[in-house]
């Protein structure tokens, strides 16, 4: 009788360690742990279907965003609905990213509900509480202002709604990324390309005409902040004298300033611009006056005029901004952000300095993205 208590006994034994298995490591803050069945997919980190997830294990790396990792196709797992606000469409350089979105949103397969701020700050939170309303899933967002535009954010935050920025970044509120390019990178591709300039001409000082943005914009001060720090870092500040005006990145009002300042003078070496409209603006008076190839000129963004204009040997560079990796890089994120995905705090598209010898490259990437 006795041996028949101990085999049973036994049998019971051998039976209960078949069919439980390996136990999980309990999660110390998980009391339910114990009780749980083994995780079959992860026994050695102590996690299990029921509960919380364990504090102890290692939280997943961010997502490796090598090459244009923006144009890799990717498929939603469903419709989320994303609301895009622009700081201002009237500017090339962000209706290109307009495009880039719209683009992106087909490809992913998800619906975006867009505004424009009108470079208001005011109209940009009335937008952001609009779309808040419509229950957006996440908040693709280019800040107008370094300051004002952290409202929208709040209104976000306080709205349970996770925010992406992109383009332009306010220093503020909670957001899980920003996808853009180091806006001082572009100042300092700028300051380069006139330290070149000074190498090329041979002279011992340059004089130049410097048209900038809108006064106190984020953009408008990096890149002025670039210049100067690339040339103060070569020791060459003191060989390059500037006339600055701002011409609120408006190609008309580029025409008009550097009319104004060659009616006066054209002993100039070199024109820059904070974009390419006012450097095309300015192209058409150098233009009229014969002064191209004695006035050196150089922009920043990319826009396809100022592409030909290179390739004629009209314009001598511009600096590119990608509006594909910025834009279509930012509803990516997004997506992949609201699908489970981690990213950096923040992700830099590079600025690229654009001559006659890389010109055609920079045009395929432009001719996918702005209006014709």
């Amino acid at each position: 009788m006795k041996k028949i208590v101990t085999l049973i006994v036994i049998g019971i034994f051998i039976l209960g360690l078949v069919s439980c298995g390996p136990q999980p490591t309990p999660c110390p803050e998980c009391p339910k742990c114990p009780e749980c069945p083994p995780c079959p997919e992860c026994p050695e980190a102590g996690e299990c279907p029921e509960c919380p997830p364990c504090p102890e294990a290692p939280a997943p790396a961010p997502a490796a965003l090598t090459g244009e990792w923006w144009n890799e196709p990717y498929t939603a797992q469903k419709e989320w609905v994303l609301g895009v606000s622009y700081q201002n469409l009237a500017f090339p350089y962000v209706a290109a990213m307009q495009k880039a979105i719209q683009n992106a949103a087909k490809d992913v397969g998800v619906k975006i509900i867009e505004t424009d701020a009108y470079n208001d700050t005011n109209k940009e939170l009335a937008n952001v509480e609009n779309m808040l309303a419509q229950n957006i899933d996440l908040l693709l967002f280019e800040a107008a202002s370094l300051e004002a535009s952290v409202a929208s954010i709040e209104a976000s935050n306080k709205a349970g709604v996770p925010v992406v920025q992109f383009n332009g970044l306010a220093k503020g509120g909670e957001y899980i990324t920003f996808v853009g390019s180091n806006q001082i990178e572009s100042g300092e591709l700028l300051g380069e390309w006139l330290l070149q300039l000074y190498d090329q001409l041979g002279k011992d000082k340059l004089t130049g005409v410097y048209l900038r943005g809108v006064a106190g914009q984020i953009t408008d001060i990096a890149r002025s902040d670039g210049v100067q720090k690339t040339l103060e870092a070569a020791g060459m500040q003191d060989k390059f004298e500037f006339v600055e005006q701002h011409a609120d990145y408006d190609r008309g009002k580029g025409q008009s300033v550097t009319e104004s300042i060659l009616s006066k003078s054209q002993d100039y070496d070199f024109i820059i611009a904070n974009n390419d409209d006012m450097i095309l603006g300015a192209l058409v008076v150098v233009k009229e006056l014969g002064l191209i190839g004695k006035i050196h000129m150089c922009g920043v963004d990319g826009l396809p005029e100022a592409l030909e204009a290179i390739k004629a040997g009209e314009l001598d560079a511009t600096v590119f901004q990608n509006p594909e990796g910025q834009a279509a890089g930012g509803l990516v994120v997004a997506v992949q952000y609201l699908e489970g995905q981690t990213f950096p705090i923040e992700i830099l598209i590079p600025f690229e300095l654009v001559t006659s010898e890389n010109v055609d490259k920079i045009m395929e990437v432009a001719n996918r993205v702005y209006i014709k």
